[in-house]
């Protein structure tokens, strides 16, 4: 097999037995949420169909109830693409579009761990990727398979420093990625994590204005998306505050992230799926410590980790961690033996099929 076509056809192979295993699994149950705009699919649907829209809520209608619904707590980027690339067809493009974006994301996902380390951390870590419990999200309408392809681009042209167009994209990239996803900005911790090793690393520092005006460089453009979009909502709704001042009904206010995990862990089951999240993640800096991954990658793993029970909830955060793509590349790069590698990989699986996607398929896993 010709190099180039292998390093297509292989995860586009490990797409397609994910995808139709999924597939197959809903069918034979009968049910067909994962077809469909459902919860926050159908705000982003709405973004991309009408804009942004803010009303009083109406306990009637909405839950949970506040002093702000609509659809302004869920980002742009995602539906901006779905209007565009539908071509307006938008109810057809959230349906189709997660798919294309899921096959692109899983090349370009290989290929990335291909060059950074190896073939066979490719395979594994790609692998991983389709196995993590939450892993069937990238073929819904939520935004993950495109945050993905965006993920992998940004790297590819942060590591690459020769490729074309290189000192216009990464920005643009950066930004896009910012403007997809609350949480995505935490992403800014990886080309700062790699610009302080090579300051670390050079015999000769630069003057402190090259090393300034390079960290403004990456970070300004992670930072610009939720100012960006802060600033729409002051000129159409006066709130430059709207995003969180809508998160206030869902009860997030800043706590320590241990103390937050260490509640729900003791108060739920160790398999209510918040928690089981939680234990996955945490099983993989446990039993693949040593791993061959960048440490700006690691970095980011570990932020994002603690992030989003820093909010004082743990609502979703089978969700929100399915943006820790490294995790999977931490999988795959590890020194251990090749059968544990699969065996994590089966338990991801297990786990999905057996405990996250069921509940899914009944409505309960929003």
């Amino acid at each position: 097999m010709h190099v180039r076509n292998k390093n297509i056809l292989i995860p586009a192979a490990i797409f397609a037995v994910f995808a139709g295993l999924y597939a197959v699994v809903t069918l034979v149950n009968g049910s067909h949420l994962l077809f469909r705009p459902v919860w926050d699919v159908g705000h982003y649907q709405s973004i991309a169909e009408r804009g942004y829209e803010v009303m009083p809520c109406d306990p009637k209608i909405h839950y949970p109830v506040g002093d702000y619904c609509g659809n302004v707590g869920w980002f742009p980027a995602w539906p901006v693409a779905l209007k565009i690339l539908s071509l307006g067809q938008v109810s057809v493009g959230i349906r189709v579009l997660p798919y294309v974006f899921g096959l692109l994301g899983f090349i370009a996902f290989y290929n990335l761990l291909r060059r950074l380390v190896d073939y066979k951390s490719a395979l594994i870590g790609t692998m991983a990727l389709a196995s993590a419990p939450s892993a069937f999200y990238f073929l819904t309408g939520f935004p993950y398979s495109f945050i993905l392809v965006l993920f992998c681009a940004y790297l590819y042209y942060l590591y690459e420093k020769d490729a074309r167009g290189r000192v216009y994209l990464l920005p643009l990239l950066a930004l896009s990625i910012s403007l997809s996803y609350p949480s995505a900005f935490l992403m800014a911790i990886i080309p700062l994590t790699l610009a302080l090793n090579q300051y670390r690393k050079q015999t000769v520092k630069p003057a402190p204005v090259v090393v300034i005006r390079d960290l403004l460089y990456h970070l300004i453009p992670f930072a610009l998306g939720p100012l960006l979009l802060s600033l729409y909502f002051y000129l159409a709704f006066d709130d430059f505050l709207l995003i969180l001042h809508f998160q206030e009904k869902y009860h997030r206010q800043w706590g320590l992230p241990f103390t937050v995990l260490w509640e729900s862990l003791t108060t739920y089951p160790l398999y209510y799926v918040e928690n089981a999240t939680f234990l996955y993640y945490g099983l993989i800096f446990l039993v693949f410590f040593r791993y061959r991954l960048r440490a700006e990658l690691v970095a980011y793993v570990l932020l994002g980790y603690l992030f989003s029970p820093a909010t004082g909830s743990v609502m979703s955060v089978y969700r929100h961690y399915l943006l820790l793509f490294p995790a999977a590349m931490m999988i795959g790069t590890s020194h251990r033996s090749l059968w544990i590698e699969l065996a994590f990989v089966a338990l991801g699986l297990a786990l999905a099929l057996l405990r996250f996607f069921p509940i899914f398929m009944a409505g309960h896993l929003i």
